[in-house]
């Protein structure tokens, strides 16, 4: 698998194994990056100060939601937008959005404040499929689901949908 070219926006941001480490992602005590699990604080403060999931920095005047089709058709974005540049970089580089996985890892988080998955519902279950949405605004609420921070997009704001490939099939 060749490596995903990292955009000029995100050359500030710090890699692992080749992939840039999203501004959401949480770090270890001991300095280690832990894909998958999501910083708490800078997951709320993403979505209330409208900054990217990705690079951490501001938003403008176009958001990008990467979101799993049981958000989607909830219009309720669990995790924080990105700018395009950021979403294309993404979709390509990020094995579970890109579906390249099938499955989630089987072992829960282990991250202190961690969130994205409170209930612990994901180790191990099969992969979702993803969808783009390009929207002008959102609501910052709490999904109604797990009660943490997310984002409601208005349908008036709602630009465009993008389906990403489902993931690989099992083997």
């Amino acid at each position: 698998m060749s490596e995903t070219p990292i955009p000029v926006p995100l050359r500030h941001r710090p890699t692992v194994g080749g992939l840039v480490v999203p501004w959401i992602t949480v770090q270890m005590p001991d300095g280690r990056y832990r894909f998958g699990a999501i910083d708490a604080d800078r997951l709320r403060t993403a979505f209330i100060d409208h900054l990217c999931q990705i690079c951490g920095e501001q938003m403008s005047r176009l958001f990008v939601f990467a979101m799993r089709t049981v958000d989607f058709e909830r219009l309720i974005s669990t995790e924080p937008a990105m700018h395009p540049e950021c979403a294309r970089y993404s979709v390509t580089a990020c094995p579970m959005i890109a579906g390249n996985m099938t499955h989630y890892h089987a072992q829960a988080s282990d991250a202190p404040e961690s969130a994205g998955d409170p209930h612990g519902a994901r180790p191990g279950h099969r992969a979702h499929e993803w969808r783009l949405l390009w929207t002008t605004g959102y609501r910052t609420t709490l999904d109604p689901r797990t009660r943490t921070p997310a984002a409601e997009i208005p349908i008036e704001l709602l630009q465009r949908v993008q389906r990403i490939k489902p993931p690989t099939p099992d083997r």
